[in-house]
């Protein structure tokens, strides 16, 4: 087996607000919402970025729904008693979440990250709405499922400011971007893709609210005998 990541924050002014967890049986990113003024919190997104990271590996031995419930039930009772959690600004983050336990591959998506899951048969693609903020309630719409280990081939978890190689800017189709991973790995993918933000520094061929946004891309390959 053999897992791989890049990332890259979408400019230089401010650090990224992804974040990326990796070990034997567990790959988890994160991509903090966008910040807004007024959210009633006075830690911010960096620092919920942060602490829901270090709460899903406190609760990791649990499975992917429980242990993302937990990790931000935690979270939100670190600043409970200093934060309005309830304004609708309050940081919160996409979280794409996969564990593996056993035979079985387990993945969770909340929010607008990516899970891309190349297997013997087919292609599974899985991309949510919503966020991990301080509501646990919200892991309920979460895209959750599972696949026999030995059926997967490889796969890639990417935050939108990465996925939009391929759903925003159509440089490859899936397949296509799990080869490139595959054989040039995952800043080459991310390579591409800035060279497209440029050259529409001006967002008029391809309209959207952020030139540049924070990238990172996790891509895990099995070696199938």
């Amino acid at each position: 087996m053999r897992t791989q990541m890049a990332t890259e924050a979408g400019t230089s002014t401010k650090p990224s607000d992804d974040r990326v967890l990796l070990g034997p049986n567990l790959l988890v990113v994160l991509d903090g919402v966008t910040e807004k003024a007024g959210s009633g919190c006075m830690h911010g997104v960096p620092w919920f970025a942060d602490q829901l990271s270090a709460a899903i590996m406190r609760f990791v031995h649990l499975e992917p729904g429980p242990a993302l419930k937990e990790a931000l039930r935690h979270t939100a009772e670190l600043h409970a008693g200093t934060c309005d959690l309830g304004h609708p600004g309050t940081p919160g983050a996409a979280v794409a979440l996969v564990q593996i336990q056993d035979d079985r591959l387990r993945y969770l998506v909340l929010g607008d990250a990516t899970v891309v899951v190349d297997t013997k048969q087919d292609l599974l693609v899985v991309s949510g709405t919503g966020a991990a903020a301080a509501n646990p309630d919200a892991v309920d719409d979460a895209l959750v499922g599972e696949l026999a280990l030995q059926d997967v081939r490889r796969l890639a978890i990417l935050t939108d400011g990465a996925a939009r190689a391929v759903d925003m800017f159509g440089l490859f189709d899936w397949p296509k971007a799990l080869d490139l991973m595959a054989s040039s790995g995952p800043d080459d993918l991310i390579r591409r893709m800035r060279q497209v933000e440029k050259e529409d520094a001006k967002a008029v061929d391809w309209p959207r609210d952020k030139v540049f946004d924070d990238a990172t891309v996790v891509f895990f390959e099995r070696k199938l005998s």
